[in-house]
């Protein structure tokens, strides 16, 4: 993905919010952090970062952004920025610079030039009377019901009660303005049915700035109830529902913990987040249910709130019986509420036998896993990880982690023989971090005797985990090796021919030739014409130019029927 048509490849949806996002001046700064990597700053329900890595053809090779939103690959954020980089590179080479240095600092801050929105529209409109304004707006209210409700709900002055009524009314007809004839929202008009409900959402931002935040509690659960009842009849398969969803659930986090907020808005704010919980709404979305009541614990700080949600959480669990993982999910998540809520309020001695009397599940068994390694206990380390992997056999990734952790305290402790073993396993497991360690527990003379036997296992292997096997090769110097491995694979000769020229020049090129006849004879489109020919480049590259002459004409001739096969290879 390039940074000049990555329009190409991104949601439309997405792609619009994100152009918004980006023409009302939302990505506050860009920051070429070193050559050709760029960290963007993007205002959001808070304030993002995004990064961007390009290379020297100005492609996208790595990007991300520490939102929320995980419905898709890109968010708009990442658009607003990309828009954002795109921008500066275009000015800098038409040498319009706009890099200031900051004093005493080698980085560049590129600033975002800011965007007059329409200087012509806003001299029209400046030179109207008010009576002509106000004509004009009732005008085009009664033609569209979504800018009639945006006034009501952006300029009468009713009370906090009316303007929620207001904002429902508001992001219905969004809905409703990109609904079919059955009420249901396509793929393609998500983005848009959703515009009523980030309005709402900017609202209770502003009803927050004013002090307002049990306001702007009530405005963002409307937004959350809104959507979630949009789901059901709608295709969210972009995820532009759902991040509205996400955007409302983070900034109801944020003003949880806000430390400045009164006792009397603590209290409410934390009933209406109980009673939203308790929706039926909530009973297949685990996590903005347990959201909620996160939220809820930071309101939590007097005994009474603390004793309402723990009998709340306790008796959730009670109602949620059974094995499934659904509920062992939900029964972790739920304990880790309590947990922190006794952390907060009843010391670390209490936090520490929670922990201990929670350990079938794997987030308390690593807490108290790290606990003993703090504390250099790497025997009772041990124990928690051999339990860990004893219980958690059947899922793969968690008893991985737990050999890591026993590992770490193998190593820590000085068990040089257990550290090996492990070591060993890791590796033939495909894990080549391990190689090194490994290495660096033996003396240099002791090493030429031990790796070999490596070697052996992973070629006894069913499974040889090739990356790990031909680093091994190329690690120590198993040049034979490694050219017996490519004769039996052919199409890894483009990977691993660097490490086996000039002393095997020969073996090597008949190796391309095989790998481009083969790849030649399964050709069939424009596409994989050029794979071929990108393999004759590499033959090329390996100082083969004669033979790569010599296999392009007997194509030339052998393909004399397919003349866009002849066209491409012509190119070479």
């Amino acid at each position: 993905m390039n940074l000049n048509d990555f329009e190409n490849y991104i949601e439309k949806k997405i792609l619009a919010r994100g152009y918004d996002y980006y023409e009302n001046n939302y990505v506050t700064s860009v920051e070429e952090t070193e050559e050709n990597v760029f960290e963007a700053e993007v205002e959001g329900t808070e304030l993002y970062t995004v990064e961007v890595e390009l290379d020297d053809q100005a492609n996208i090779i790595d990007t991300e952004c520490d939102c929320p939103y995980d419905m898709g690959e890109y968010c708009k954020h990442q658009v607003a920025a990309f828009l954002a980089v795109r921008e500066i590179k275009n000015n800098l080479s038409k040498g319009n610079n706009q890099i200031s240095q900051n004093s005493g600092d080698s980085e560049s801050i590129l600033k975002i030039p800011k965007k007059r929105k329409a200087p012509n529209i806003e001299k029209i409109l400046s030179d109207r009377t008010k009576d002509e304004l106000v004509e004009f707006l009732l005008d085009i209210a009664s033609e569209y019901e979504e800018i009639k409700r945006r006034i009501e709900l952006n300029f009468d002055d009713g009370n906090d009660e009316a303007e929620l009524s207001k904002a429902i009314a508001l992001i219905r007809t969004y809905i409703s303005n990109n609904s079919d004839r059955h009420g249901y929202v396509a793929y393609g008009d998500t983005g848009e049915a959703v515009r009523g409900a980030d309005l709402v959402l900017e609202k209770a931002h502003s009803a927050l700035e004013q002090n307002k935040p049990v306001h702007a509690l009530q405005l963002s659960l409307c937004v959350i109830q809104e959507m979630m009842d949009l789901l059901q009849d709608a295709d969210d398969s972009g995820g532009v529902i759902s991040e509205v969803i996400v955007e409302s659930l983070a900034f109801i986090d944020e003003m949880s913990r806000d430390e400045e907020l009164k006792p009397i808005h603590k209290e409410t704010m934390f009933n209406k987040l109980i009673e939203e919980a308790s929706h039926r709404q909530y009973v297949d979305w685990t996590d903005w249910r347990i959201d909620l009541l996160e939220s809820c614990s930071e309101l939590a700080d007097t005994s009474d709130l603390r004793g309402k949600l723990e009998n709340y959480l306790i008796l959730m669990l009670k109602n949620e019986g059974g094995d499934s993982w659904g509920v062992n999910y939900l029964s972790e998540r739920v304990n880790l509420i309590r947990y922190h809520l006794v952390e907060k309020h009843d010391g670390q001695k209490k936090a520490q036998e929670f922990i201990e009397n929670n350990l079938q599940y794997s987030n308390f068994r690593e807490m108290a896993i790290k606990g003993a390694m703090n504390k250099k206990d790497y025997d009772y380390v041990i124990k928690l990880t051999l339990d860990g992997e004893d219980k958690d056999k059947s899922l793969r990734g968690l008893v991985n982690q737990w050999k890591k952790y026993r590992y770490e305290a193998f190593k820590l402790s000085g068990k040089i023989d257990e550290q090996r073993g492990m070591a060993t396993d890791f590796i033939l497991d495909g894990n080549f971090d391990y190689y090194e360690e490994l290495k660096n527990t033996y003396a240099t003379n002791e090493w030429p005797s031990v790796y070999p036997k490596i070697i052996i296992l992973l070629e006894n292997q069913k499974k040889t985990h090739q990356d790990v096997y031909t680093r091994i090769l190329i690690e120590e110097g198993e040049k034979q090796k490694l050219l017996k491995y490519l004769q039996g694979s052919p199409v890894s000769v483009e990977t691993y021919y660097r490490h086996l020229i000039p002393e095997f020049r020969e073996e090597v090129y008949l190796l391309f030739l095989q790998h481009i006849e083969q790849s030649a004879a399964r050709a069939s489109n424009r596409k994989d014409y050029q794979r071929v020919c990108a393999i004759i480049r590499n033959l090329k590259k390996a100082g083969g130019k004669e033979r790569a002459s010599e296999i392009i004409q007997k194509l030339f001739n052998k393909y004399a029927n397919r003349p866009a096969f002849r066209d491409e290879l012509s190119k070479v």
